[in-house]
C-alpha cells in the first residue's frame, strides 16, 4: 500500500470538516486496521466505555473486523458496536491504495438505548440510577439522514483521496523527471560510454533504491554486462547474455521492458538462483539500440517503469549525440533550456492564464518558432478552445472553437499522437493563410493515457522546417506542461475545498469553525496593538414558531435572505459568521462601543424593513431580530468571557421585548 503518496494532512482536515458538519467523531484507518488520523473528538460513552481494558480490547476488535468487512465489500457498512451503538464504516479506495473513515456512535431511536442500557449497561459499569443522565449524551439518528451523510461522505471522501493522490504521484514523477533532466544536462564533452552508463545507475540507485543494477552492452552476438552496481554486483556482472535469449529478443524488437520472476526461467538465462527477478529494459534511439538496463532483485511500480523507460530513451538520445560532437553540443544547450523552461511552470501554477502564456510563450522559445498555440478541451462541448497565443492577435482567436477529431489539433487530441509535418502542402490538410510556411509541429498534452491538451507550434524564425530533433525537444517538454496543468487544476479544486470548509452551505456566510479562528486572532490583535473591538450576536425572533406554521424550507430561505441582507449591511472589515440554527454572530475590528451599536442596529432596521413578507400562516408582520453587543476588553478579555456577555445582552434584548439592540453593561 503506498501510503507516502496519500495526503495525510489534507484527509485530516477533510476529516475534522466531516466531524464539525455532522456532529460525528471520525477517524482513519488504513484497510490493515492502523489507525492513520486519529479523531478530533469522541463520543462520550464510547470513551467511557473504552476507559476500561475491556471494553477498548472489544472496540479495538470490532473496529479490525469492521474494516475487514468494509474493505472486502468496498461499500459503506453500518455495524453494531460496543454498547449497540451504530458506526459508519466508509471504505476509499485509489489505485490500489485503500483507506477505511470510521465514524457515529449513535444510536437510530432513543429506545435502543434504553434497551441496552437495561440489559447489558451494568457489564459496562453504568448503573440505572445514571440513564437519564446518558441519555443527555448519546446520539440519536434517523436511518434515512444517516444514509443521506454517509453517501456524501464517501462523494466527498473519494474525491479529496484521488485528488491528493494525483497531486502526490504528479509532484513525484515530475521529481524523478526532473533529476533526471538535471543529471543528463549537466554531461559535459569529452565524456564517454562508461561515464555515462556511470550516471545512469548512480540516478537509478539514489532515485528508486533497487537492489541490483546492470548495463549489459552488445559484444558480437553476447550482451555483456559493462557497469554493474548493488548487493548482488558480483552474481550478475559475470552472466553474458545471448542475442537469440528471449528476454533480449523481446525486449529489444519490442522497444519495451520485459520482466521475469520465474525461477527455472532465470536459472535457463545463466543467472544464479538467488537472483529472484529480472527487469529489463531497452536502451535505444531510433534505429539504434546501444544495449539493455537490467534491474535485479528489485519490485518496480508502473510509475516507477514508466520514469526508467523514459531515462533509457534519454541515455540513448545523449549516446546517439555523443558520436557527433555538434549534435551532442546541441542537445546538451536544449536539455539546460527545457530544464530552465521547466523549472519557470511551477512560479504560474496558481493563475492559470498565466500559465498558458508560460507555455507557449516557453515552446515558441525552446523551438525558435514565431507562432504557438495551446488548445484545451471543453468536454461537455466536444470541442477544443485557444487559451493562449503567440504570434497572432489573441482577440481574433478567442472565439475559435474545434471539433475533438477534427482538423489536426482536433485529430492530435482524440489519437493522443504528435504529429510533425515538414510541407503541409504535401499533406491532406488545408494550410491557414497566416502561416508563412508549410512546416508545423502538434502535440498532445498527457497525463499517463489521458490527453488533457494540445500544443500548436508553426513559423520558425530561421525559415526552415521543423525536425525530428525539435519533436524530440517538444516531447520532453510536455510532461512538465501537462502536470503543470494538472496541479494548477487541483490547486484550484483545493481552493474550492478550503473556501467550503469555512463556509455555511446553506447561507453562503462563514461557519462557525472560521468565526472561532477569527475571534482568536482579533483578540490576539487587539491585545498586541491596544485596539478595541466588537462582537454582536443576533438572533431571529420567533423562529421556531416560523418554521412550524410556513415549514423549514421556507425557514431556509429567511435565513439566507437575512444572511444577504447582514453582509450588505456590514463594513468592509466586519465578519458575519452563522454560529448556529438561526443565530449569527459579528466581529468588528477596532469598534467600540457606541460604533458597534449603530452597526447591529443598521442590521436589525435593514432586515425588519428589507426581508420580503411573502409567509402566509406566520402570525407576524415582518421577521424581525434581536442583537445583543459586547465590547473588547471592557466586557471580557477573552473568547468564552466575551462571547457569554454578548449572549446576555441578547437574553436581555428578548426578555424587554425582542426586536432590538442591547449594549451589554457590566451592572447589568
Amino acid at each position: 500500500m503506498n501510503l507516502e503518496l496519500v495526503d495525510i494532512q489534507g484527509l485530516s482536515v477533510v476529516q475534522d470538516s466531516f466531524s464539525e458538519l455532522t456532529g460525528f467523531s471520525f477517524s482513519t484507518y488504513d484497510d490493515r486496521g492502523h489507525l492513520l488520523i486519529p479523531p478530533k473528538y469522541e463520543d462520550k460513552l464510547l470513551a467511557f466505555i473504552k476507559s476500561y481494558t475491556a471494553g477498548r480490547e472489544e472496540y479495538g476488535d470490532f473496529v479490525r473486523k469492521g474494516i475487514e468487512m468494509a474493505a472486502m465489500r468496498k461499500e459503506i457498512s453500518l455495524f453494531k458496536g460496543p454498547a449497540d451503538q451504530h458506526h459508519l464504516f466508509i471504505p476509499s479506495q485509489v489505485d490500489g491504495c485503500a483507506l477505511v473513515l470510521v465514524g457515529g456512535a449513535f444510536y437510530l431511536s432513543n429506545r435502543d438505548f434504553e434497551e441496552f442500557y437495561m440489559k447489558k449497561g451494568q457489564s459496562y459499569g453504568l448503573t440505572p440510577s445514571q440513564l437519564q443522565s446518558w441519555s443527555q449524551k448519546i446520539t440519536v439518528r434517523d436511518y434515512e439522514t444517516i444514509q443521506s451523510i454517509s453517501t456524501h461522505i464517501k462523494l466527498l471522501l473519494n474525491t479529496v483521496l484521488r485528488c491528493g493522490y494525483e497531486r502526490n504521484l504528479n509532484r513525484k514523477r515530475y521529481q524523478w523527471a526532473k533529476t533526471i533532466i538535471d543529471v543528463l544536462s549537466n554531461i559535459q564533452q569529452p565524456i564517454t560510454t562508461g561515464e555515462v552508463y556511470s550516471l545512469m545507475v548512480d540516478a537509478l540507485l539514489f532515485l528508486l533504491n533497487v537492489d541490483t543494477v546492470s548495463v549489459m552492452v552488445k559484444d558480437g552476438a553476447l550482451f555483456k554486462p559493462m557497469i554493474s552496481a548493488g548487493r548482488s554486483k558480483g552474481d550478475v556482472e559475470s552472466v553474458f547474455l545471448k542475442e537469440e535469449a528471449w528476454m533480449i529478443s523481446r525486449s529489444i524488437k519490442g522497444r519495451s521492458p520485459v520482466s521475469c520472476n520465474d525461477n527455472m526461467e532465470i536459472l535457463r538465462l545463466g543467472f544464479p538462483d538467488n537472483i529472484a527477478s529480472i527487469h529489463l529494459f531497452p536502451i535505444f534511439c531510433k534505429e539504434n539500440v546501444f544495449g539493455v538496463l537490467g534491474i535485479f532483485n528489485s519490485l518496480i511500480a508502473r510509475e516507477e517503469s514508466e520514469c526508467i523507460s523514459e531515462l533509457c530513451n534519454l541515455v540513448g538520445f545523449v549516446l546517439r549525440n555523443t558520436s557527433l560532437q555538434t549534435v551532442y553540443d546541441a542537445h546538451t544547450k536544449d536539455i539546460a533550456a527545457l530544464n530552465l523552461a521547466a523549472t519557470s511552470l511551477p512560479a504560474v501554477l496558481h493563475t492559470p492564464d498565466a500559465l498558458y502564456e508560460t507555455i507557449v510563450d516557453t515552446t515558441t522559445r525552446l523551438l525558435k518558432a514565431e507562432r504557438g498555440s495551446l488548445m484545451l478541451p471543453d468536454e461537455d462541448r466536444g470541442e477544443l478552445s485557444i487559451k493562449a497565443v503567440k504570434g497572432i492577435n489573441k482577440w481574433l482567436t478567442r472565439d475559435i472553437k474545434i471539433k475533438i477529431g477534427e482538423g489536426v489539433a482536433g485529430k492530435v487530441f482524440k489519437e493522443g499522437i504528435p504529429l510533425l509535418v515538414e510541407n503541409i502542402g504535401g499533406t491532406a490538410y488545408k494550410a491557414r493563410p497566416h502561416y508563412k510556411g508549410g512546416s508545423f509541429v502538434c502535440i498532445p498534452l498527457k497525463v499517463g493515457e489521458e490527453t488533457i491538451g494540445v500544443l500548436n507550434i508553426s513559423d520558425k524564425t530561421t525559415g526552415e522546417v521543423f525536425s525530428e530533433q525539435d519533436l524530440a525537444l517538444l516531447s520532453y517538454f510536455a510532461p512538465y506542461a501537462s502536470i503543470a496543468l494538472r496541479a494548477s487544476n487541483y490547486y484550484s479544486l483545493a481552493e474550492q475545498m478550503k473556501e467550503l470548509s469555512i463556509t455555511d452551505s446553506l447561507t453562503g456566510v462563514f461557519n462557525r469553525r472560521y468565526f472561532h479562528d477569527r475571534f482568536i486572532e482579533e483578540i490576539q490583535r487587539s491585545v498586541r496593538h491596544d485596539l478595541p473591538f466588537s462582537l454582536a450576536m443576533l438572533d431571529i425572533d420567533d423562529f421556531k414558531l416560523f418554521n412550524d406554521t410556513e415549514g423549514h424550507l421556507a425557514g431556509d430561505d429567511v435565513l439566507k435572505g437575512i444572511a444577504h441582507i447582514a453582509r450588505e449591511s456590514l463594513r468592509v472589515n466586519d465578519v458575519l459568521a452563522r454560529f448556529g440554527g438561526e443565530e449569527f454572530t459579528v466581529i468588528m475590528p477596532q469598534t467600540a462601543k457606541d460604533e458597534a451599536y449603530l452597526v447591529a442596529e443598521r442590521i436589525r432596521r435593514n432586515i425588519q424593513e428589507l426581508l420580503p413578507c411573502i409567509w402566509k400562516t406566520f402570525p407576524r408582520r415582518c421577521i424581525t431580530v434581536s442583537a445583543g453587543v459586547a465590547t473588547f476588553p471592557d466586557d471580557g478579555k477573552d473568547t468564552n468571557e466575551l462571547t457569554r456577555n454578548a449572549d446576555r445582552a441578547l437574553y436581555m434584548a428578548k426578555v424587554e421585548g425582542k426586536n432590538r439592540t442591547i449594549v451589554w453593561k457590566k451592572s447589568d
